[in-house]
């Protein structure tokens, strides 16, 4: 058995330590006592499964299976199945974007293309579960979510694919690049916060946010035109920025959006009290806002199309 365990276990050990594993089996195989022959296998099987290599391969797929147990477990408490099911396929789909998007290339050298995809993919995961929370998770027997649900879907996906091929190892995006498309397109939702914090309530339309998207998106151009290759790399960080922005202002919506009163519009003058109008006033505020949702998912959408399009055809240029 200890010799079975081992085989197994050595299977997971990286090409350059299978020498090492030879030489584990041979040792255990030496070792007469049972008790002490199983101590040395568990021992040599925890040195194996801690390696850095093989934590980075398990690790994966390990934490798919974890998340795919997790989303099922929590849309399993929805009571409508058609929404149950939907929501638990949107988790599905987004699991297997992150897992075949490996196919664009690994994450780029950089640290900028690390930070970048990593944030990319938090803010993908945390959007949904709030999606899923507030919308879906509420159920509705008329069948009135299933549109925003399938166009969520859409915009996740592409925002996914987005960040997973802006900042492959082939992408033409520079370390730069991705720093000054995100960084402009964050000044411009906190120039936006900044704003409605100093003069509320939140604005009852989107000019505001689409004007500082726009400054985002020219300080992201006008930050990359001089390098080499400005172009390309002026339009992946105009892109970039458009859909940080955009965004990032619609998330910011939703959470100002339970905050004090005071920034909250009078949107439901009719309300049958003040109570009633601070309420309907709240949930009626980010409805607007989503016309920045569906922009940024645009633009994620050429993000995708541009950074494939361009992308290197050997060496990763993301480190600049």
């Amino acid at each position: 058995m200890t010799h079975w365990l081992l085989a197994a276990v050595l299977r997971l050990l990286p090409a350059g330590r299978r020498d090492w594993g030879r030489a584990m089996r041979a040792e255990v195989a030496a070792i007469d006592r049972d008790q002490a022959r199983w101590r040395f296998a568990l021992s040599c099987v925890r040195v194996v499964v801690t390696h850095p290599v093989v934590l980075r391969r398990a690790g994966h797929p390990l934490l798919a299976v974890a998340a795919l147990a997790g989303a099922f477990g929590w849309t399993s408490r929805m009571a409508y199945p058609p929404l149950r099911w939907g929501a638990f396929g949107l988790a599905v789909l987004l699991l297997a974007v992150a897992w075949g998007g490996r196919t664009l290339g690994p994450v780029g050298r950089g640290r900028a293309a690390r930070l970048v995809r990593a944030g990319g993919i938090l803010a993908v995961g945390g959007m949904t579960v709030e999606f899923v929370t507030k919308v879906v998770g509420k159920g509705d027997p008329t069948g009135k979510v299933g549109a925003p649900l399938s166009i969520f879907t859409v915009l996740m996906t592409s925002l996914l694919v987005a960040v997973l091929a802006v900042t492959a190892t082939r992408s033409a995006a520079t370390g730069r690049v991705l720093a000054t498309g995100v960084g402009a397109g964050t000044a411009a939702g906190a120039l936006w916060t900044a704003i409605v914090l100093l003069t509320p309530p939140i604005p009852a339309d989107v000019g505001l946010g689409l004007t500082l998207t726009t400054v985002a998106i020219a300080v992201a151009v006008l930050t990359n035109a001089g390098e080499r290759g400005g172009p390309v790399k002026s339009l992946l960080a105009a892109l970039l920025a458009g859909t940080v922005a955009q965004l990032l202002i619609f998330l910011l919506v939703v959470l100002l959006s339970a905050g004090p009163a005071v920034l909250i519009p009078d949107l439901a003058p009719a309300a049958l009290s003040p109570a009633d109008d601070l309420a309907d006033s709240r949930l009626e505020i980010v409805d607007p806002y989503v016309a920045l949702l569906i922009f940024g998912g645009l633009t994620a959408m050429a993000l995708s199309v541009v950074s494939l399009a361009t992308r290197n055809e050997r060496t990763p240029v993301t480190a600049g």
